[in-house]
């Protein structure tokens, strides 16, 4: 569960002793009492646990095991983006945001990224929080040093206001969905805010917590719109400050000297670099050299082709620059060509299915991937305790029943109780997949034409895929080629980022490639993801135009879990239908990340694999000048860094 964008930085996946005077612990008590009647309120805690206070690994005051806390400050991290940014506003609907952004802002609580800890957040900008016995509201005790970058203290009016933001038409629908079950947020004192949420649900408190703080003084201004004022203005209370920048070449962030939290345990070795700067290339051939050339210093690598054939020269081998590849143990989640059933020609589930069929994987991992892919068999794979095994049994199959019975079998297919999960052919003959495929668009009425095109009631099986990147072209074209052996025409384009955002956000698209990243605790994002609700909402995830009322059932069930057991019996559930639908061809994963980055850094001991490396590197390294010397003496000499 994350509300970052896919284009955040993040790939992640989440006590005060009472008073001694009388008087005033009676004030703050009677004050408590008049503002939630009914309610008990636990005892202040530095933190909260998915599982309750049990659950949390880190006492008051420590520092996370993942950090280095003698790290050194200074230097200047380069690093890459893959497309133009237009705005500073991280959180408006329109445009697409500046890579890293997040960091100029807070959230109240953050999110541990161990590796045991599936879900737990500690203070950032609250000091404690209070959760009512029966989990429906929870008091924030916001920090009093707590400061926006402008010198302006933090305080429950913009805890307030960035809550009701939420309403505004400009604000992205992601968050408006995300935090629906917040139902109020009440200033309590300057430095006390209480929210209460609309139903049970165990996460609910914590992703309060994952809410973008804004400054009600800067972006509450009278007669200023958020969604189109405030592009160019990033105040925040976090610990980076936008320097300058240039709309679609680079942004530099300068670390906020004056940063209130920099004193913090759990700040102690982190956000090491004086600045980070974001280079943009739209060309991945371009980017690719120019790491190689030293323009930027860190490169986390989608391509296996990239992987396999490139970085392996001279300077890996004198060791300027240093090849890794990281093992983690995340969800991999589902990626793949996700079908708009808004176009008529994927209304039908027979249809997808044979679209699925005949992506020949294993022919693309061996002739394109270098053998180093998995192939996805469905949406929370990679991990044996969410991925489901088999054919469903004891609770997952009676919800899953249950479901087929209240919805019907268009909802809920047979082939959810008959076969496990898994890509559509995979695992049989390439020549098979194709046949069965022929025959499932014969039974629903494609007819092939004199062109080779199956034709139905006049229309073509004809649609085309939008790209973000030329990278996926040589994807792309064996694919279509494929899909010539069952009549169907496929074409393809690919686009600028800013005009691919847009083609997203209005579900103006046949075809894309997207990716689905899950946590190990899913829960309010899913809404986002395949919900009706979000079908009709532009902004959401719901790119396939998913509208099945089993699966807003269960994510309605999942969100309001009560245990860890029945959360992954509703997701397994969730997962069999999902792919049981062939909403999307699914492709690959990987158990690793591909790193590559200049020797001139230094880094802890300790990798939280929770957390993609690059984004690791970020907030967790620190500029080594010893090495960076070493670096620069063994270039300008032509040996090998010692």
């Amino acid at each position: 569960m994350s509300p970052h964008q896919p284009n955040s930085t993040s790939s992640r996946t989440k006590t005060g002793p009472a008073s001694p005077h009388f008087s005033a612990f009676f004030l703050l008590w009677l004050g408590l009492l008049l503002a939630a009647p009914g309610a008990a309120l636990s005892q202040p805690q530095h933190g909260l646990s998915l599982y309750g206070p049990e659950g949390l690994k880190y006492k008051a005051g420590q520092t996370y095991d993942y950090a280095y806390p003698k790290a050194p400050k200074g230097g200047h991290l380069v690093l890459s983006g893959e497309g133009a940014f237009t705005k500073l506003n991280p959180a408006s609907l329109k445009g697409v945001p500046a890579t890293g952004i997040n960091l100029v802002f807070q959230t109240p609580m953050d999110s541990s990224a161990d590796d045991d800890e599936p879900f737990s957040q500690y203070g950032s900008l609250v000091e404690k929080v209070e959760l009512a016995d029966d989990r429906m509201s929870m008091i924030y005790h916001i920090y009093k040093e707590a400061k926006f970058s402008d010198g302006q203290p933090v305080t429950a009016n913009d805890f307030v206001f960035s809550f009701e933001l939420l309403e505004d038409p400009q604000y992205h629908p992601f968050y408006k969905q995300y935090f629906k079950d917040i139902t109020k947020a009440e200033k309590l004192d300057a430095h006390r805010v209480k929210y209460t949420f609309a139903i049970f649900n165990q996460e609910l408190p914590l992703i309060t917590g994952q809410m973008l703080i804004f400054p009600k003084h800067v972006y509450g201004q009278p007669g200023k719109q958020f969604g189109e004022d405030f592009d160019d203005i990033a105040v925040g209370s976090g610990p980076y400050v936008v320097e300058r920048y240039e709309y679609g070449k680079f942004i530099t962030l300068k670390r906020n000297p004056d940063w209130w939290g920099k004193d913090l345990p759990k700040n102690r070795g982190r956000y090491n670099f004086d600045r980070l700067t974001w280079k943009i290339y739209l060309d991945p051939v371009a980017r690719r050299e120019a790491f190689k050339g030293g323009e930027f210093d860190a490169h986390l690598i989608g391509s296996s082709r990239d992987w396999a054939l490139d970085y392996k020269g001279d300077f890996v081998s004198k060791g300027y620059y240093l090849r890794e590849e990281v093992p983690h143990q995340r969800v991999a989640g589902m990626q793949g060509f996700v079908m708009n059933m808004r176009n008529d020609i994927f209304k039908s589930r027979r249809v997808r299915a044979a679209v699925a069929m005949v992506y020949d994987f294993d022919w693309a991992n061996k002739n394109l991937f270098y053998g180093q892919y998995t192939r996805n068999d469905c949406y929370f794979d990679n991990n044996p305790e969410m991925k489901p095994d088999g054919l469903p049994q004891g609770r997952v199959l009676e919800l899953l029943l249950k479901l087929r019975k209240k919805h019907g079998a268009e909802y809920v297919p047979k082939t959810v109780f008959t076969k496990p999960v898994g890509a559509p052919g995979q695992g049989a003959p390439f020549e098979k997949s194709v046949a069965l495929a022929n025959k499932l668009l014969d039974a629903e009425g494609w007819k092939l034409g004199p062109d080779g095109v199956r034709v139905k009631n006049g229309k073509p099986l004809r649609w085309k895929v939008h790209l973000a990147s030329p990278g996926f072209e040589r994807i792309v074209e064996p694919y279509k080629n494929s899909l010539k052996k069952i009549g169907a025409d496929m074409s393809f384009q690919v686009v600028q980022v800013a005009q691919y955002e847009q083609i997203l956000r209005d579900f103006k698209f046949d075809m894309v490639v997207m990716g689905y990243p899950q946590s190990r605790s899913p829960g309010n994002e899913q809404r986002s993801m395949w919900s009706s609700e979000a079908a009709d909402m532009p902004g959401t995830r719901n790119y396939a135009g998913i509208r099945n009322p089993a699966i807003d059932e269960l994510i309605e069930q999942l969100v309001e879990a009560n245990t860890r057991k029945e959360l992954v019996d509703h997701i397994q559930a969730l997962d069999r239908i999902l792919t049981h639908q062939f909403y999307m061809v699914p492709h690959w994963y990987m158990g690793a990340d591909r790193f590559v980055y200049w020797n001139k850094f230094s880094r802890p001991a300790i990798n939280p694999s929770q957390s993609a490396i690059l984004n690791n590197m970020i907030e967790w390294w620190w500029w080594d000048e010893a090495k960076a010397q070493k670096l620069k003496a063994a270039r300008q000499a032509g040996v090998p860094v010692n």
